[in-house]
């Protein structure tokens, strides 16, 4: 472990990883007296890792391994934002000891993200690479999270993009594949996500007591809870249609199974062929089934419960639609 000036100036600490691969890291100053205090402060670190039976392991080894368990526990779509994160890290950071890596370094990586590329980008970043840690102190790789003390990103609010019930029923009057039409009706009286629509199986259909039943055993759910969603009749009536059908998924095209950039894509082309609105997607069928029913005075904590999610304050993004209830309180004055 040693100092060396680098030609702009500033000191780096060379040391030599677990695997016996040297690599370095900047001390962030050009004073060697604080360059100094550094190494002292870096080297007690790793003695009190050592002490501690802290485990060591490169971000590479531990990022496949943390890939791994999220291919065991997660959605394919998950496991594909977490290779996307560990992959992005190391093109700046190289394969570095996980143990190396601060809370000042994460916190300049994600400012730099938010300024290089977006603020979304960033916070889906430090969303994934927090999880990693926290499951790497939980392996016994390290004492504490450095992402643990870094502020969360906030995004912007934005509107959800939504159809209005006339824009729906156009839609509806001009899709030629019954599939389709199927899968897209049965979607805005869900509020089904796309991949629990697609891995829709007839053994979650409980036509007595009319509820899908979405119990995590096809599909893991966001909120990885179990949960039930009642069958109101214009979804029954689809179900009805499709019983005669011989495929174990409920929604297929042609026979055949369903996979998410194929329906994006299909109803993406339909939406620019019907000459609707930018920024409507199949998404926008989910957002629709909650915005109808805000707009219909339905209590917003049975919206979150019928959606899915695991904390109110997501579904409050459709509040803005209760315009009456504004109106009502200002009225009051």
């Amino acid at each position: 472990m040693f100092l060396s000036k680098h030609s702009n100036g500033t000191y780096y600490l060379f040391y030599n990883q677990f695997n016996g691969k040297r690599t370095c890291v900047s001390t962030k100053t050009p004073n060697k007296s604080k360059a100094l205090e550094f190494l002292q402060t870096f080297k007690m670190k790793s003695d009190e890792e050592i002490k501690s039976g802290i485990k060591q392991i490169s971000f590479n080894a531990y990022s496949f391994e943390f890939l791994k368990y999220s291919e065991s526990v997660h959605s394919w779509n998950t496991t594909k934002t977490f290779r996307s994160t560990f992959n992005e890290f190391q093109k700046n950071y190289g394969d570095i000891d996980l143990s190396a890596i601060t809370q000042r370094e994460l916190s300049k990586y994600f400012e730099n993200r938010i300024r290089n590329i977006s603020v979304y980008s960033a916070r889906k970043d430090q969303i994934n690479l927090s999880s990693m840690f926290t499951k790497a102190v939980s392996d016994g790789y390290l004492l504490i999270n450095p992402c643990a003390g870094i502020k969360r990103i906030k995004i912007p609010e934005k509107q959800p993009r939504y159809f209005s019930f006339e824009e729906f029923q156009y839609i509806i009057d001009n899709i030629a594949d019954n599939d389709i039409k199927d899968l897209c009706v049965f979607a805005v009286n869900t509020g089904l996500r796309q991949m629990e629509l697609i891995t829709l199986e007839w053994n979650q259909i409980d036509l007595i007591n009319r509820i899908v039943l979405l119990d995590n055993r096809n599909h893991l759910t966001k909120s990885k809870k179990v949960r039930s969603i009642p069958i109101n009749n214009k979804a029954l009536q689809i179900l009805q249609q499709r019983m005669g059908l011989k495929d174990q998924k409920v929604f297929t095209i042609e026979g055949n199974e369903i996979t998410q950039k194929s329906i994006s894509n299909r109803f993406r082309r339909l939406m620019r062929k019907l000459g609707m609105r930018k920024g409507l997607n199949f998404h926008s069928l989910r957002h629709s089934f909650a915005s109808w029913l805000v707009q219909k005075d339905v209590p917003i904590y049975v919206i979150s419960k019928l959606l899915g999610h695991s904390n109110l304050s997501t579904t409050e993004i459709y509040t803005h639609l209760r315009g009456k209830d504004l109106q009502s309180a200002v009225d009051l004055i």
